[in-house]
């Protein structure tokens, strides 16, 4: 439990740091150098990895796509000018962000045919959405808000949060093969602590514009709200060694899988009693099924359902009781007196990993170049005001590449599921790698959407012995 303790002492201070947090390495999709991150994408890939064994000390990604964030006066050349902005307008605003960190996978070949994996991870999901409402710089009151708003016929949106700390076991296996080419598959258990999980919906909010003389207020005259967080919360503690002991110790823990095939085919015959040549290879057809499962949570004494707001409740009286609100508990006892109609929220509460199938094929050019296709479709959506649920952004990604043993350059582009366009750029230095999934936009105005990823791995032989074992019999 020192691993999970230690994970997400770094996992909770990073997530808060930043606020442009996720989880796909383009760089290394269909990559025979990918090592042991290879199963965040496939479980079978590992059989068909160059090293022999590969352990990856730390990894991390941040993948934020938003319809209303900016960055004003954004330039490469001085950062240090952005201003940032919402955007202004009517329109349905959404939000998708995860988090995705990785400690100490290991991954070990056991013979030319058979592959495992190990290792440690820390992930975080954030989705919202609200119904159209009008928004400006100008406001800064609760009035000015509802001023700005008297047209909107209702407001409404939700928002999920889902964290989780996760082991990963994995297998990979040869199925098939023929001299031309071979099948494998692969499958991983993930075990999760869910250390972090709330959503939030509200629906049908309106409001009544009354005019008396020169007063003019704003009456609420239908609205229902429900929110929920893992009672995680409630613990008390008093440092960072404290606060991820209790969060571990009284987090639920709950089983994940993926599964895979990838068929690969060789440019040269295979002798038999030969080995496969991780980079002789002709082409891939990868088949994966990420991330089954869901993670479950105890809901908060907090937590609650609220609707039928009291007759002639205003925007005064929302002011009053809810500014000086000190705690959630303080929340929660405003709310009971603006509402005729409340409850608390005593069932665990679960939220799905973001399950997903992948469709990969990558092509081997010669000379250290190749190109790499993939499609990513969730089988969950989470723009379901009922459901709780998490997925990743990522729909259809093209990365040609070049690269050996020790260097690498790649320029994924990237058309994910809200419809945007993302042109990325990575590059290997021996152990390290390192990418952003955006560097389009405007000179004057760029949209907060993108984000990047760093990793660094080991290996135990010098180039030259990983080459040499290819040439030797199995």
């Amino acid at each position: 439990m020192k691993i999970f303790a230690f994970i997400i002492c770094f996992f909770c201070l990073f997530h808060f740091n930043n606020p442009v947090q996720a989880q796909q390495y383009h760089a290394f999709h269909g990559s025979p150098y990918a090592g042991a991150l290879s199963i965040l994408n496939n479980p079978a890939s590992s059989v068909n990895n160059l090293h022999k064994w590969d352990l990856n000390l730390f990894s991390f990604q941040t993948t934020v796509s938003t319809n209303h964030f900016l960055l004003e006066g954004f330039s490469y050349r001085n950062p240090g000018n952005t201003r940032f902005k919402v955007e202004e307008g009517v329109q349905s605003y959404f939000g998708h962000q995860s988090t995705d960190f990785n400690l100490m996978h290991f991954q070990y070949q056991i013979n030319p045919k058979s592959a495992i994996t190990v290792g440690f991870r820390g992930r975080m999901y954030d989705h919202y959405k609200a119904t159209p409402f009008a928004f400006s710089d100008t406001i800064t009151t609760t009035y000015s808000f509802f001023n700005l708003n008297r047209t909107t016929p209702s407001i409404g949106g939700f928002l999920n949060h889902s964290g989780y700390l996760e082991m990963n076991l994995s297998y990979a296996q040869e199925l098939l093969s023929t001299p031309y080419g071979r099948l494998t598959g692969g499958i991983t258990l993930q075990i999760d602590k869910a250390i972090s999980g709330g959503y939030s919906k509200i629906k049908n909010v309106s409001t009544r514009e009354v005019i008396n003389g020169t007063d003019t207020n704003y009456v609420f005259i239908d609205g229902i709200m429900e929110y929920a967080y893992s009672d995680n919360y409630d613990l008390n503690y008093t440092g960072g060694a404290d606060f991820a002991k209790a969060f571990v110790k009284n987090s639920k823990t709950g089983l994940g899988l993926s599964v895979g095939l990838e068929y690969t085919t060789y440019k040269d015959p295979v002798e038999p009693g030969t080995r496969y040549n991780p980079l002789n290879y002709d082409w891939k057809f990868g088949f994966s099924i990420m991330d089954i499962g869901a993670n479950k949570y105890k809901p908060s004494t907090s937590s609650g359902i609220y609707s039928d707001p009291v007759a002639q409740f205003d925007y005064k009286d929302f002011e009053n009781k809810f500014g000086n609100a000190a705690s959630v508990a303080e929340f929660k006892d405003s709310l009971k007196t603006v509402f005729n109609g409340y409850d608390s929220i005593y069932n665990n509460f679960s939220i799905s990993k973001p399950t997903r199938v992948i469709l990969n094929v990558d092509k081997n050019l010669g000379n250290h170049f190749a190109v790499n296709a993939q499609l990513s479709l969730n089988l969950y959506s989470t723009s379901n005001y009922t459901q709780l649920r998490t997925r990743e952004t990522n729909l259809i990604t093209i990365t040609p590449r070049w690269e050996n043993i020790s260097w690498g350059f790649y320029l994924p582009v990237q058309y994910n599921t809200q419809g945007q366009l993302w042109i990325g750029a990575a590059v290997k230095l021996g152990p390290l790698t390192m990418g952003f999934h955006d560097f389009s936009g405007g000179k004057t105005i760029k949209s907060v959407n993108g984000g990047g990823y760093l990793s660094l791995s080991i290996h135990p032989f010098n180039k030259k012995k990983v080459l040499t074992r290819l040439d030797c019999p199995d």
